[in-house]
């Protein structure tokens, strides 16, 4: 009777171990699928269907040959809208110094749930509160000596900077103390810009999205005599002029 129970015992502990042996191990949880997409914007500088250049010479809205030593402008206040208008991400604390002296114009704006984005809206300048701030308290990019009217600090920012030489003895050179200097400093709130750009883009958590939009120096130079109108200070019509140029001048690319 023993030797029998002893068996039975044994056969069940051996018929439990196998049962426990053959469940299957619980899965492994799943790692959380992050649901925010980082968005990013470019800026790339053109010449038509070139890559713009600033060693190279370009002509004018007169046909004038000229040459930048310093193109850049203010971007502020991105926000996303869908296919309905409705907005889907908000950067208005972002400031962008596009610069077509550097290499890379990439910025992140910050992060966005997963959606679609049907226009990219945008100011060329900046709010008035922001542009009467003062400077000297300010983190980069507003912090820049350059595109800032320091010496009259009540005039605020200089939205768009462009400056260089107008070749005026045609000799494929641009001098200083020979050639013709232009400087177009346009500033003050009236000449503050909107631009809407369709990039028409499916935003998926955890990617990161540039959105890329190009500059045709070309178009900005549109209308545009740099050697009878060279100096543009502030908010002239000719200044006026190249803010409303640079609207056009945008694209996406």
């Amino acid at each position: 009777m023993n030797k029998l129970f002893t068996a039975t015992m044994a056969f069940t502990v051996l018929a439990l171990a196998a049962c426990k042996k053959d469940k299957p191990l619980p899965p492994d949880p799943t790692p959380p699928v992050d649901q925010q997409a980082t968005i990013s914007m470019s800026f790339g500088f053109v010449s038509g269907m070139n890559t713009f250049n600033m060693e190279n010479a370009y002509a004018d809205g007169a046909g004038n040959a000229i040459r930048f030593n310093k193109l850049k402008f203010y971007v502020s206040h991105v926000h996303l809208t869908d296919d309905d208008g409705g907005e889907v991400a908000t950067f208005h604390d972002k400031y962008l110094l596009v610069d077509a002296s550097t290499t890379s114009n990439v910025y992140t704006l910050g992060t966005m749930d997963p959606g679609h984005i049907h226009d990219v809206h945008f100011t060329l300048g900046m709010d008035s509160a922001t542009n009467h701030a003062d400077p000297m308290l300010a983190e980069f990019p507003l912090d820049q000596p350059d595109m800032h009217w320091f010496w009259n600090p009540s005039a605020g920012y200089i939205f768009l900077k462009a400056e260089g030489y107008v070749d005026v003895n045609s000799n494929g050179t641009f001098e200083q103390g020979v050639d013709q200097p232009f400087e177009y400093h346009c500033a003050t709130l009236a000449l503050r810009r909107e631009k809407h750009l369709h990039i028409h883009a499916d935003v998926h958590g955890g990617e990161t999205l540039t959105l890329a939009a190009k500059v045709d120096v070309n178009l900005l130079l549109t209308g545009l005599d740099l050697l009878t109108n060279h100096t543009a200070h502030g908010g002239g019509p000719n200044a006026a002029a190249m803010m409303d140029n640079l609207v056009t001048a945008i694209l996406a690319h």
